[in-house]
């Protein structure tokens, strides 16, 4: 049987999924491992080992699809930058997962890739833009104009993780991450509590600071409180720049906390001449990995040229 492959490389699970070449949606197989620590390889030695594991022995690789976290040059085929792994600065990514598995490769950042798989099952048109914006450990948005991935000139678009939200905060270094990112994000949330209370820097220490708000704590109020305004503000910009057609939230801070998808839509109809519908991601956590298989099913199918990918 034919088949395409999905890859998900996050900071912390390395998700696979197989699917049908004729539908990425029919996923015959999904698993996932913790991502190792210790480098890119690694991390490349194990997607080889999952896709191995999920081919059965008649199965004909078609194509695969692998998206991570960072900024990704699709025509070279390389991670530029991945501030949530380890050691990842321009990581071959398509070459080196192409010498472990013999079959074409696309590669595109996680978020981009969430936008696809969002534009082409669950939104009816694609003529407006269409804005994915994920709220997880980090920050940022798959920006889709005309049917089209907007990327950028260094490939940076949808970056909004760097953008200041206030006069008080410039004059300052930000990078990496970028100053909304360092306060309104998982990791950026964690970091302010551990500095607060002390203790390990974890990111997934965020679910403490919501906690602790939900239970009054009013320096844990002032966090969470300041993160949904500076999202708030950053979902304005985009809605005055580009008037969306639709904002969809993504990530797993914008999907469990409905009172930041509230403000944000209050926000929004405070400020915008025509705030766009905001919902939440009806894809969830598996956004991404089906983005990265409805790629594989475009190459495999030849649905778009090799150099028509760039417009994805």
């Amino acid at each position: 049987m034919n088949r395409i492959v999905g890859i998900d490389i996050g900071g912390t699970q390395t998700r696979c999924a197989i699917a049908s070449e004729d539908d990425p949606r029919q996923i015959i197989y999904k698993t996932s491992a913790p991502s190792p620590q210790d480098g890119p390889d690694a991390v490349l030695d194990l997607v080889a080992k999952l896709i191995r594991e999920g081919l059965e022995k008649n199965d004909t690789l078609s194509a695969m699809g692998c998206v991570a976290p960072g900024m990704a040059n699709i025509q070279t085929g390389t991670i530029l930058r991945a501030a949530n792994l380890k050691g990842w600065n321009k990581v071959p990514l398509k070459a080196g997962l192409s010498e472990r598995i013999q079959a074409p490769v696309v590669i595109e950042n996680d978020v981009n890739a969430a936008a696809i798989a969002e534009a082409e099952y669950c939104v009816t048109s694609t003529n407006s833009p269409i804005i994915y914006l994920t709220i997880s450990t980090g920050i940022a948005a798959g920006i889709i104009v005309n049917g089209e991935l907007v990327r950028g000139a260094n490939y940076s678009a949808g970056e909004v993780g760097g953008m200041v939200p206030s006069p008080d905060l410039l004059g300052r270094l930000w990078q990496p991450g970028g100053c909304t990112e360092r306060h309104s994000s998982g990791s950026g949330l964690a970091n302010q509590w551990v500095k607060i209370h002390g203790g390990k820097q974890d990111s997934s220490r965020a679910i403490e600071v919501f906690n602790a708000a939900d239970h009054g704590d009013e320096k844990a109020i002032a966090l969470v409180n300041r993160a949904s305004d500076y999202i708030a503000q950053l979902a304005i910009g985009l809605a005055c720049v580009l008037d969306p057609e639709i904002m969809i939230i993504g990530g797993s801070i914008g999907q469990a906390r409905p009172t930041i998808i509230e403000h944000i839509k209050q926000e929004l109809a405070n400020a915008v001449v025509y705030p766009p519908p905001v919902k939440i991601s009806t894809l969830g956590s598996d956004a991404p990995l089906l983005g990265s298989l409805t790629l594989a099913h475009f190459l495999a199918r030849d649905l778009v040229a090799p150099s028509s990918l760039e417009g994805l």
